[in-house]
């Protein structure tokens, strides 16, 4: 699968962007990756906050796999994004797991949370990754405590300036589309 990334610093929804995308005939590997979400949505369209911090991105998928196999992309999806950020943190596989179907978790909360929205043969893979706190804390309603790549790495994410930031968080998109595309 070839990726095309589209990056901007601020959009209301990435998987909107990836649905416009998707009615202009874009491509399977169609990604639309922001700095920070005004509308951003998880799972049964939950609102996904979607500060300056974090990696929040959306996959086009043009699966030629049967409908009914299609729900089996979110957890495959989260195993990939899994690996990489144990990788990342250097971290073992029971400080960062999957709880299933489809959260990356740690001992303090949700690391990321992954959604996907079928129609018209397409899926959209929506992809949110706690990486750095924001400004504000993010207020939950107590299901989902998030957590953040920085607590668990132990000091090897560094500083997180705007130049370090945008290069981490393009090292992880990289790293999690060359697992995507593996699986």
């Amino acid at each position: 699968m070839h990726f095309s990334i589209l990056c901007k610093e601020t959009t209301a929804s990435t998987n909107d962007d990836v649905w416009g995308l998707a009615a202009q005939g874009a491509p399977e590997g169609a990604v639309v990756v922001a700095r920070n979400q005004k509308q951003g949505r998880g799972q049964w369209g939950r609102v996904w906050v979607s500060p300056e911090g974090g990696l929040y991105f959306s996959l086009l998928l043009r699966p030629s796999l049967p409908q009914n196999a299609w729900p089996q992309l979110s957890p495959t999806i989260a195993r990939a994004v899994c690996r990489v950020v144990r990788m990342e943190c250097g971290v073992d596989d029971d400080s960062i797991r999957v709880k299933h179907p489809n959260d990356v978790v740690c001992d303090a909360g949700k690391i990321c949370g992954i959604s996907l929205e079928a129609r018209d043969g397409c899926v959209v893979v929506g992809c949110g990754v706690n990486v750095f706190h924001p400004d504000r804390p993010i207020e939950t309603d107590g299901r989902n405590v998030p957590a953040y790549l920085v607590d668990l790495a132990e000091g090897r994410l560094g500083v997180p300036s705007k130049e370090y930031l945008d290069a981490l968080l393009d090292a992880l998109l990289a790293a999690i589309a060359h697992e995507i595309e593996e699986m």
